[in-house]
């Protein structure tokens, strides 16, 4: 059965992008849309599995893709997931109105009647190719009218739109537009003989005389109003197209005729062109809004990725505007979130780490397991709700547990991991010793790596009282050179500076010592004795040793976090 817009759901890890986090937005995407019944190239629920068919679910990552994540994804076939910077309301998440559209040269009699049908006071002007030329509103039309009767001695416009506007009767036909002034019947023969030009329009009724003298001088038009009561002579007809004179018959009166003549004016020549807002879907709310208040109209055309108007905007659209739907994985931090998050609506949280500041309005699916990996705990929740995975998606879900885990040598690393990866591996057909030897190289891949994109790579926010810390972990096998490292160490005390942390530490973890060298700037120096003084480490220390000490999450920022809680109290 044909599914009807379904509301979006990102599924999306934290800041700093890992593969661990990348990979599971993308499994546990392919995941809940097979159970939703949307179609999914990895993975197949069965059909008694329960769904939320009202959303679609998309993987997406607040950050940039390190080498070791784009190389496992390659390896596999994926695409890496749409970047999204921030989860703030957008004009996308807007229910705007569909727009107005009205042709360059329309007249305004059809602007006007077409703004009343569809009750809007704002249409958008288009070209032939479907952009904006302009916008046009009730009061550009009225006012058009209102000074009507001042200009009614020159006018400008499409002669079809004059012939549409009056329901003429296309007796002889000109020049296709018409730039020029009006003259009416009542005036004197001679003196029409002497005042009318060729780029003029004489509106009169039953004056024969009158209307050879205009065909004669080569005016551009001739209204003959009253037609049913003064017909005009097949002969002035004749005269009237070998001279290129158009001449209309209408069957309203001259004064009538005459209140209309501002009705074929095309629309171009009243609309608004310069200066023009407009707004795109991925423009935030909170800055449309603020334009808003500078501007005059109560309308505002969104534009496509190409250019042309898919919609109108007001202010009483935003007043109270949709908010994202959210799936938090591999994190449940706010300071480790994308950006925006406290006004998104999180729907649920996967991860593996300790449970930090999240708060939401309403219960939520919370599933936090003490495993090495965010992607073991996808790969268990496929299994418990009988959705078969693809062997890319199944090799993907291994790499991302390899990864994490630093292929089980990780303190953090369970049981649970190593079972996971080795049926994920099984299903891939892959040799997770091979896969896991090529995922550490990846891994562990510097060559020619700018040093502040090594310290952003992996990097963390936690917040500890009143203190802000900042760490960042690179996986490396036999070291970094001491060039590569005083850079890095240079880019930590920088960051801690201009980002105003308590601290900023930067592991550079060896794989092959089993150990971390770690790069620090604190703003105390006592913090580095406090938290690993038991280790030898000194106060004022900014570069040391910690053998065994490989995992962030459970080794190094718990010592740190105890430090500066002893040290707030103190």
């Amino acid at each position: 059965m044909p599914k009807s817009a379904p509301n979006k759901v990102y599924i999306i890890g934290h800041k700093s992008p890992d593969c661990d986090s990348i990979v599971s937005a993308i499994a546990y995407a392919e995941i809940k849309n097979a159970l939703a019944g949307w179609a999914s190239a990895h993975a197949c629920a069965s059909q008694d599995a329960p769904g939320e068919p009202h959303y679609v679910y998309i993987p997406a990552r607040p950050g940039p893709v390190n080498h070791e994540t784009a190389t496992v994804l390659s390896s596999f076939g994926f695409e890496a997931p749409q970047f999204v910077p921030n989860v703030y309301p957008q004009v996308s998440d807007v229910q705007f109105d569909k727009p107005m559209l009205v042709p360059e040269g329309a007249p305004l009699r059809d602007v006007w009647r077409g703004m009343l049908d569809a009750k809007s006071a704002t249409a958008c002007i288009i070209d032939p190719d479907g952009r904006l030329s302009g916008l046009a509103t009730l009061g550009d039309i009225a006012r058009a009218e209102l000074y009507a009767p001042a200009q009614k001695d020159r006018y400008s416009f499409p002669m079809a739109n004059l012939v549409k506007v009056l329901g003429a009767e296309v007796l002889a036909e000109g020049q296709p537009e018409f730039d020029g002034r009006v003259f009416v019947g009542d005036i004197g023969v001679d003196w029409a003989r002497n005042a009318m030009s060729a780029c003029d329009m004489l509106v009169v009724s039953d004056r024969p005389d009158l209307q050879r003298v205009a065909i004669e001088k080569g005016i551009a038009a001739l209204m003959i109003t009253d037609a049913g009561r003064a017909p005009v002579s097949r002969e002035l007809v004749k005269l009237a197209r070998s001279g290129g004179t158009w001449v209309l018959s209408v069957e309203a009166d001259t004064h009538s005729c005459l209140g209309l003549l501002w009705q074929a004016v095309p629309v171009d020549q009243v609309m608004t062109k310069h200066d023009v807002a407009t707004f795109i879907l991925d423009d935030l709310v909170s800055e449309v809004r603020e334009e808003m208040r500078t501007r005059p109209f109560k309308l505002y055309p969104v534009m496509d990725e190409h250019g042309r108007p898919t919609g109108m905007i007001g202010g009483n659209h935003l007043a109270d505007p949709a908010h994202k739907r959210i799936v938090m994985v591999d994190h449940n931090e706010k300071t480790q979130s994308v950006e925006g998050i406290d006004t998104a609506i999180v729907l649920e949280v996967i991860d593996h780490h300790r449970i930090g500041s999240i708060e939401t309005d309403h219960p939520i699916l919370f599933v936090n397991r003490p495993w090495g990996s965010t992607a073991t705990i996808v790969s268990a929740l496929a299994r418990q709700n009988h959705v078969t995975l693809s062997p890319a998606l199944s090799g993907l879900l291994a790499s991302a547990i390899i990864s994490d885990t630093l292929a089980f040598k990780s303190p953090t690393s369970t049981v649970q991991d190593r079972l996971e990866a080795e049926s994920l591996a099984t299903c891939a057909g892959v040799n997770l010793g091979k896969l896991a030897q090529a995922v550490l190289e990846a891994k562990t891949y510097i060559e020619d790596a700018d040093p502040g994109e090594i310290l952003r790579s992996d990097f963390k926010e936690f917040t500890v009282g009143k203190s802000r810390l900042g760490i960042g972990q690179a996986t490396t096998s036999g070291g970094f050179s001491a060039d590569l490292k005083r850079q890095l160490l240079a880019a930590t005390r920088n960051l801690m500076e201009d980002a105003g942390y308590a601290l900023v530490a930067l592991m550079l973890t060896d794989v092959t010592e089993g150990g971390s060298e770690v790069l620090w700037a604190a703003r105390d120096g006592s913090l580095a004795e406090r938290a690993f003084g038991y280790t030898g480490v000194e106060a004022g220390a900014q570069v040391f040793w910690l053998p065994g000490v490989v995992s962030r999450k459970q080794q190094f920022a718990p010592e740190i976090m105890r430090a500066v809680r002893e040290l707030e109290r103190s």
